[in-house]
Formats: C-alpha cells, structure tokens, sequence
C-alpha cells in the first residue's frame, strides 16, 4: 500500500505545480503594471499632428495639447488591417472627420478610421483640461495596445 501513497503524493504535487503555474500563465497574460502608455508626450507642430496605427500601438501613444487651439490629426494606418481612433469624453468644437474606409463616427465625435495605407483626418479644437483614453474601437485591438493618452493642459 506504500506505493500507492508515495505515488498519489507525487500526482497531487505535480497537480500543485499545474496550477501554480497556470495561475503565472493567466497572471503574465493580464499585463500587469500601469495601462498607461510610456513616452514623451508628443504637441502638433502649428497645429498638426499625424497619428500613425500598426499591429498593435499608435505612434505617438501620448499626446499633448492646448484647451482652445485647433488641432488637425492626420490619422495614417500603417498597418494590414482596418484601425481606428477614438478620443474618449473630451469636449471638443469644431469637430470634423475624414475618415479612409471603415466606419465612420457620429456627429461630433472624435472619431476617425482609415483602411490599410490610407490616411483620414480629424479637426478639433479641445474645450477643457484633463488627461483622455484614445484607442482603436475595433474588436479586442485595444486589449491588445492599441491605446494611449491624450493630455490637454
């Protein structure tokens, strides 16, 4: 009956073994860490900026701007598949969008998509301060970076 022991011990401590390291697994996969981009944020040159989507990231994926100045982001994807962007709860005027393939935004909003090598455009003029989540709309995309951050100060 020795044996039977010895070996159910060993199953049930390479059992543990299993689940520690499925529990590293789902850990490592999660990310970890700040959600927050890392880099310099980048500010348009008189008033233009080009924002530039690929598997998977927005270059730049911070971005820095002033409350009441007009901002003219030229959206290129240089990826093999359909981006976008999206600005969330900025207040903004002035808003149009010009977007290259894919969906389009509602009035208003600060949104804009372009099909692999194309460009589209999105003019806005930001009304208020804050720190704002831009990212890709497109299913699982931002999970996967395809986020950054727009700072208005």
């Amino acid at each position: 009956m020795g044996g039977v022991s010895a070996c159910r011990a060993t199953v049930q401590g390479f059992a543990r073994i299993l689940a520690l390291f499925a529990l590293l697994l789902v850990a490592a996969s999660c990310g970890g860490g700040s959600s927050a981009p890392s880099g310099t944020p980048v500010a348009p040159a008189n008033g233009a900026l080009t924002v530039r989507a690929a598997e998977w990231g927005f270059k730049p994926p911070n971005i820095i701007l002033q409350p009441g100045q007009q901002v003219r982001l030229t959206f290129a994807n240089d990826g093999a598949i359909l981006h976008d962007l999206k600005i969330d709860a900025l207040d903004a005027t002035g808003v149009t969008s010009q977007s290259a393939g894919g969906p389009s935004g509602d009035q208003g909003e600060l949104f804009v998509a372009a099909n692999p090598g194309k460009t589209g455009t999105l003019v806005f003029t930001p009304s208020e301060f804050g720190t704002f989540d831009f990212y890709c709309t497109i299913p699982q995309h931002r999970q996967l970076g395809m986020e950054g951050t727009m700072i208005v100060e």
